[in-house]
């Protein structure tokens, strides 16, 4: 498999991912008894419990794993997740003992839980994973229907209720709070810097709504023909898409053309195109 520019950022985003949720894990997680989500998790649980080396557990338990996945996955994807998942172990060893000097429970959720997130962001914007579940996950998605985020809500279920029955139910909902920041951490590595929000707008003043969206905010607009299904009348609609910050003076534009028009405004994670993300630099 040749190795291309674009392999080799990949690579080095899953390295460093994989460093920053080895370093958290050691510094954080472990000496407060947090459990991470996933294979990570249930290493760290019998870490505690029987004080086995953790980064040799995650990669007992990855090895049949990705027997699996290299069965029935992309290759690329299973390059980099043995990338992500040796660099993990290898970190959890090159850091153990260290310890930050956190007094407070609270600390160590948000902070466990935001750089864990951070580092799992990273790697899969590399579009690699640390192994474990991800991997089990879209094997079982592909093969059975259940969804990816169904299959890992299971493992992590499991991962607290073992919090719950070995370190009581304070620390299982300390280890929850940490997963739920976490997932919001990875999700806004991922795609908070391309939120955007499309807009559909019904009005009779749509030449002149378009024209000032295309002079104002400098959006493309894109009329797309319609039809009232009661009127049978033609009502053209437009279509465009905005920054966030580009919202409130959108609803300006038409509020001073068109008081009465109809508009709906939703959420977009990610926008490739002309005037946004270049798809090419993914």
């Amino acid at each position: 498999m040749t190795l291309g520019k674009k392999d080799i950022r990949k690579i080095l985003f899953v390295i460093l991912g994989a460093s920053i949720t080895a370093v958290t894990t050691n510094a954080i997680l472990i000496p407060n008894h947090l459990l991470s989500g996933g294979i990570a998790g249930l290493a760290i649980f019998l870490h505690l419990i029987t004080g086995w080396d953790t980064s040799l557990l995650v990669l007992l338990f990855n090895i049949p794993i990705f027997i699996l996945g290299y069965r029935f996955m992309n290759k690329k994807f299973i390059f980099l997740s043995l990338i992500g998942t040796g660099s993990f172990s290898l970190f959890l060893t090159l850091t153990k003992g260290i310890q930050l000097p956190i007094n407070e429970s609270i600390t160590a959720i948000l902070l466990g839980g935001t750089l864990g997130g951070l580092g799992l962001g990273v790697v899969f914007q590399g579009q690699g994973s640390t192994g474990g579940t991800d991997i089990v996950a879209k094997i079982i998605n592909r093969y059975f229907g259940f969804s990816v985020g169904t299959v890992m809500f299971a493992f992590n279920i499991l991962v607290i209720s073992l919090s719950a029955y070995s370190f009581g139910i304070d620390l299982a909902v300390a280890t929850l709070a940490t997963m739920f920041i976490s997932s919001f951490t990875v999700n806004y590595v991922l795609e908070g810097i391309h939120h955007r929000r499309s807009v559909f707008i019904v009005s009779d003043q749509y030449e002149e709504i378009g024209r000032s969206i295309l002079e104002k905010l400098n959006r493309g607009v894109t009329k797309i023909h319609g039809e009232g299904f009661y009127t049978k009348k033609e009502r053209p609609i437009l279509y465009t898409t905005v920054s966030i910050r580009q919202v409130a003076r959108l609803k300006d534009i038409i509020r001073q053309i068109d008081p009465t028009a109809f508009v709906t405004i939703t959420e977009v994670s990610q926008v490739f195109g002309k005037g946004f993300f270049d798809i090419k630099n993914m």
